[in-house]
C-alpha cells in the first residue's frame, strides 16, 4: 500500500524492521520454497513480528483514511510498480502478482492485499507448519 497507493517508504525499511525482526527478507516472500520459508521463519523474531504486523496495519488505516473519493479510481502509477522491483519488494517469481497489481486502481487494491491476503495464506501457513513439523 506504501509504494502502490500512497508513494511512500514501505514501514519494513523504516524504523530498523529488518533488525528488529532479525531477517534479512526485504521481499514479499512469494515464490520462496517451504524450505527458505522455515528459514526465515526460525531467524524471525516473534514479539517483534507482531509489532511490525501492527504497525503495518496503522500504516494501511493511516493510507485509507488520507483516500479522497477520486482516488479511489486512480490507476496504479508505473513508477510505484518499477519501485517493487528496484527496492526488492518483490522476487521474480512474483511477477504475476505485480502485474495482477498494474491493471487495478486504488480501489482494487484495497481488496488485496491489505484485506484478503492474510486469509489467503491460513491455509498454507497450516500445511508449513505440518512439514516443518513432521
Amino acid at each position: 500500500m506504501n509504494l502502490l497507493v500512497a508513494d511512500s517508504t514501505q514501514v519494513l525499511l523504516g524504523t530498523a524492521w529488518l533488525d528488529r525482526l532479525e531477517i534479512h527478507v526485504t521481499h514479499t516472500g512469494n515464490g520462496m520454497s517451504n524450505e527458505e520459508v522455515g528459514a526465515v521463519s526460525s531467524l524471525l523474531d516473534v514479539p517483534a513480528l507482531r509489532q511490525y504486523r501492527l504497525a503495518v496495519g496503522r500504516a494501511t488505516r493511516r493510507i485509507v483514511n488520507r483516500l479522497r473519493a477520486e482516488d479511489f479510481k486512480r490507476r496504479i502509477d508505473p513508477e510505484s510498480l518499477r519501485r517493487i522491483w528496484d527496492e526488492k519488494a518483490m522476487l521474480p517469481a512474483g511477477r504475476g502478482i505485480v502485474d495482477y497489481w498494474a491493471k487495478k486502481s486504488v480501489a482494487g487494491l484495497l481488496l488485496m492485499p491489505p484485506t484478503r491476503h492474510c486469509f489467503l495464506h491460513l491455509n498454507e501457513i497450516r500445511r508449513i507448519k505440518q512439514t516443518l513439523t513432521g
